[in-house]
């Protein structure tokens, strides 16, 4: 596979995984053009033309000719400068490593990172939350992320990237939609009656049970573990955790449970006000089961996949 091949097989696995649907995804892709149209001069110039066909903003080719041929590379959840040093002394050694993917963004990925939150609206919708309702709770949010990574030195790792010449891309939304799928199949195929039966669930999942043996665990953070969980949500894409006033709204459309990668503390008197019961599933673990999924993909393209940087590799069939 080259390695636009790569990116573009990742964006179109992400949209077939993604909770909004075809058509929304379509309509955002749509504006986009349109928007792109009506620009002149520098600013056209400036546009990132990647946003014409994928909708995730935090996934991107960083560093890289796209007719690279890629046989063998790299993936971790993490992909710093540090990293691709790590990358560049293993090929000094001899190791064949036509790219490095890393999970969360970094670069132009991280500087565009809060407008994939917008994801989160249509997952919101899909759980009865009005989508009118759910537009308002995540425009706050969507700047408050937007002025986090806005003073961030966003390039350092591509820049190692590039000195180094490391074929390097992130793969962020797109991974955690998959992850997402997975659980909420999951979990609505085997209809959990309690919060403990889901922390059950979780464990008989590989990249859960292997964390485990590292005494990460998945955690009742609000509710009980004997408690019913009615409705379940899993959220584990679209970017960040969900804003905390997303917990109200939830439990009136009839959301009994959320599970999620992780809580931020801030969220938990909210979520307890709203009756919520909530299920974290662990971050690396949740990551890793997303970024399986994908490599899964490429392996039967051909491509050698390693693991590292926290990343647990756990082949499917």
């Amino acid at each position: 596979m080259k390695l636009i091949d790569v990116y573009r097989l990742a964006i179109d696995l992400g949209c077939k995984a993604d909770s909004r649907g075809p058509s929304l995804i379509e309509a955002d892709l749509r504006r986009q053009r349109e928007r792109y149209d009506k620009l002149e001069g520098k600013e056209k110039e400036r546009f990132d033309p990647d946003l014409l066909w994928n909708p995730y903003s935090d996934s991107r080719i960083l560093y890289g000719e796209q007719t690279k041929e890629v046989k063998e590379l790299f993936c971790g959840i993490d992909v710093s400068s540090a990293e691709l040093l790590l990358i560049d002394r293993l090929r000094e050694r001899g190791q064949v490593i036509d790219a490095v993917i890393g999970h969360h963004p970094v670069g132009k990925a991280r500087t565009m990172f809060s407008e994939v939150l917008h994801v989160q609206e249509g997952l919101l919708e899909n759980f009865g939350v009005p989508i009118n309702v759910a537009e308002d709770i995540l425009a706050p949010r969507i700047k408050e992320v937007f002025r986090g990574v806005h003073p961030l030195n966003f390039n350092q790792a591509v820049d190692a990237a590039r000195l180094l010449d490391v074929p390097f891309m992130c793969l962020h939304c797109p991974c955690d939609n998959l992850a997402q799928r997975f659980v909420q199949d999951r979990i609505d195929k085997e209809r959990p009656e309690r919060v403990s039966d889901i922390l059950s669930l979780l464990s008989d999942i590989p990249e859960f049970d292997i964390a485990m043996r590292d005494s990460s665990n998945p955690e009742v953070y609000v509710g009980d573990k004997g408690k019913r969980p009615g409705k379940i949500m899993v959220k584990m894409a679209g970017g960040a955790a969900l804003p905390k006033e997303a917990y109200d709204g939830l439990s009136k459309a009839g959301v009994g449970t959320v599970v999620c990668m992780h809580l931020p503390e801030s969220h938990l008197e909210e979520a307890r006000k709203a009756h919520m019961n909530i299920v974290v599933s662990g971050h690396v673990a949740s990551d890793s089961l997303g970024l399986n999924l994908m490599m899964d993909r490429l392996e039967k393209k051909g491509v050698v996949v390693h693991p590292f940087s926290g990343f647990i590799r756990v082949k499917r069939k």
